[in-house]
């Protein structure tokens, strides 16, 4: 699934995997991945609900996740992974510190910083370590990536650019690492918060808009105009394009 931020507290990781556990990201996003896979290196593995929808009986996954929040999930798939004789081993290195041991026949990336922010280091790192092939998933839609509800808000408020973050990683790879195919799958991310203020402080927090600034009072407004509030609490949401880009030997 999607890592956690480099330095994001255990807080902010587990925010993270509820929001995307009450979003249809994985429901819509495994199905074009092309599994099921027997082995797999999951780098940037999160809490794990994208991959293990992915796996054949008696898989390999070999999940590296260097957030300890994170690897706490992952350890919970462990009971509902036995049916399959699926075999989980959680590695708490980053994908920097992998000895030149580890392969598998596939390296999966989800939502993954090295992505975005370093394609073509990332690539050559995780290329020889691919037996058949890798899949990267990749923010594609035509809005803010910057964090998973920033979208909710218009972009007078987000201040983030809202072009293809998908675009900026093919441009770093570049034509000599130019993946295989590239497909798309749309997903709703959405999160329910039990207040209208919580909402508030979250976006608040993310967007570090400190007391006096008359951005809180926008942000407020929009909430109240376009937050659905119902009998479990406050609801946000905003559409998402995830890009999934695959090479194959």
């Amino acid at each position: 699934m999607s890592v956690a931020p480099q330095g994001w507290d255990d807080g902010q990781a587990r925010f993270y995997a509820r929001t995307l556990a009450q979003s249809d990201y994985a429901a819509r996003v495994a199905p074009r991945l092309g599994g099921p896979w027997s082995d797999v290196l999951d780098v940037g593995a999160g809490s794990g609900a994208l991959t293990a929808t992915c796996l054949a009986p008696r898989a390999r996954w070999h999940a590296v996740e260097p957030n300890a929040a994170m690897r706490g999930l992952l350890a919970m798939c462990r009971s509902s992974l036995a049916h399959a004789s699926i075999e989980l081993r959680v590695d708490p290195r980053p994908w920097q510190a992998l000895p030149g041991d580890v392969h598998a026949e596939v390296v999966l990336a989800a939502n993954l910083g090295a992505t975005h922010h370093e394609p073509a280091a990332f690539f050559d790192a995780m290329r020889p370590r691919a037996r058949r092939g890798m899949v990267w998933v990749v923010a594609a839609q035509a809005g803010p990536s910057t964090f998973c509800l920033a979208g909710f808000l218009p972009a007078a408020l987000h201040g983030a650019d809202e072009s293809p973050a998908h675009e900026r990683t093919l441009a770093g790879l570049g034509a000599a690492r130019a993946p295989t195919s590239v497909d798309f799958a749309d997903w709703t991310c959405r999160h329910t918060f039990a207040r209208i203020d919580e909402a508030l402080a979250h976006f608040t927090d993310r967007l570090r808009v400190g007391p006096g600034d008359p951005r809180a009072a926008s942000i407020s407004r929009w909430l109240h105009e376009h937050a659905l509030v119902g009998p479990a609490g406050v609801t946000v949401a905003c559409a998402k394009r995830s890009a999934i880009l695959r090479w194959t030997r």
